[in-house]
């Protein structure tokens, strides 16, 4: 599992399966890189996984807490990206840096594989009336954020965007972490929220060539299907896949379907 200095934060990173193609895999929000486990051993023999850790996620450095999030993020990225061309996934926040790495980069990317992508300023460009107190956030997580209270915001926060368990079936210690990490939330729901690398405005992602997967889970909340749609619509090679009986951890409780989706995807490249 190496270590390293990459976009000036010091990474762990570990590699995870044994495949041919080389794939980058950026966790969402709270994990860590072994997050991809489950869906490495799904693929492992068709990828070699790069999965790094966040800023302040796993066991990576603290995030600077000045630097916008998603810059730092995109910048750690890069550099374990190489020259390329390499196949990038990315999960909820981390969607949103694999998009902006192969917008940014095209040339260097294989093909792009976005799973329940937090990109709401989609879902504010496309369905406006949608979005009611909270501009799109968890209400009770913002309201608790305000007041300080992070067990009650952690709680809010898992409740809308966890893996399905409730609260009290995880072990304190699972419920500590969140809780303490759970300020960074804040940090990334600016970049969500917003346009990072202006990939909206200058209308980038119509110009993306780049094979991509979008992948969501059926029962995610409901914002969900209005930002995986408004990618699908604008990103010209776009395959759209839905699985059933799961919801935004999807890569996590679900990485059987999941990993046949991106088997086919893949093969599909070759054929």
């Amino acid at each position: 599992m190496p270590d390293g200095l990459l976009g000036g934060v010091e990474t762990h990173w570990r590699e995870l399966g044994q495949g041919a193609r080389p794939m980058l895999a950026v966790h969402c929000s709270l994990a860590h890189g072994g997050a991809f486990q489950g869906l490495s051993e799904e693929i492992g023999d068709l990828v070699t996984m790069r999965a790094y850790d966040l800023p302040g996620h796993g066991g990576s450095a603290d995030w600077d807490g000045v630097t916008p999030y998603q810059d730092v993020a995109c910048a750690m990225g890069r550099e374990l990206m190489g020259e390329g061309p390499i196949h990038l996934l990315g999960h909820s926040f981390g969607a949103t840096v694999a998009l902006r790495l192969a917008v940014e980069a095209p040339e260097r990317v294989a093909s792009l594989t976005l799973i329940e992508t937090v990109f709401f300023s989609i879902v504010r460009a496309d369905a406006p009336e949608t979005l009611g107190e909270g501009d799109g956030n968890n209400r009770p997580f913002m309201q608790a954020m305000e007041r300080g209270d992070l067990e009650t915001a952690a709680r809010a926060f898992h409740a809308e965007w966890g893996d399905g368990r409730n609260w009290d079936e995880m072990t304190d210690r699972q419920r500590a972490g969140l809780t303490r990490r759970i300020p960074m939330i804040g940090a990334v729901q600016r970049s969500n929220n917003g346009d990072p690398g202006n990939m909206l405005a200058e209308r980038k992602l119509e110009a993306l060539q780049i094979p991509t997967l979008l992948i969501e889970g059926a029962d995610s909340p409901p914002h969900m299907r209005i930002i995986q749609g408004g990618l699908e619509r604008r990103i010209p090679n776009a395959t759209r896949v839905i699985v059933p009986g799961a919801a935004h951890m999807v890569p996590i409780t679900h990485p059987a379907p999941v990993g046949a989706a991106i088997r086919d995807f893949l093969t599909n490249l070759d054929a």
